[in-house]
């Protein structure tokens, strides 16, 4: 839940405590620095169309640290020597895919990845 304003955000903090919850829940109050951020990532697989769900786990068996499970996959568009993949990735996944100048491994080539909307070094 995000709150309107500070006044709000301390009545649920007060209010929390005393909900009774079905057994086995918890709940916990955390400030939107502990949610998950994602970003819009363009993905270009080389070679013959693949599933979406293919690729995802093909990346994660590959390169340490993506986790492929919580990926989104907004559009996929088959052309004449690959597939476009339009993603929803998290924060962590962006970093590793920095550290692998954004080619990671994905099978027999090199998926190349870009952020979307972000201009490429040496363009302005």
């Amino acid at each position: 839940m995000v709150c309107h304003d500070e006044s709000t955000k301390d009545w649920l903090a007060a209010t929390v405590p005393t909900l009774v919850a079905w057994e086995g829940s918890r709940l916990k109050l955390v400030g939107l620095d502990a949610l998950p951020t994602y970003k819009r990532e363009v993905a270009w697989f080389p070679g013959p169309a693949e599933d979406a769900e293919r690729y995802l786990l093909r990346l994660h068996r590959l390169n340490q640290g993506l986790d492929t499970r919580h990926w989104r996959v907004y559009e996929r568009r088959e052309e004449s020597n690959g597939v476009r993949l339009v993603l929803s990735i998290d924060a962590g996944s962006v970093s590793v895919l920095e550290g692998l100048r954004w080619r990671p491994f994905s099978g027999v080539g090199q998926a190349t990845f870009s952020l979307l909307g972000a201009k490429s070094e040496g363009k302005k």
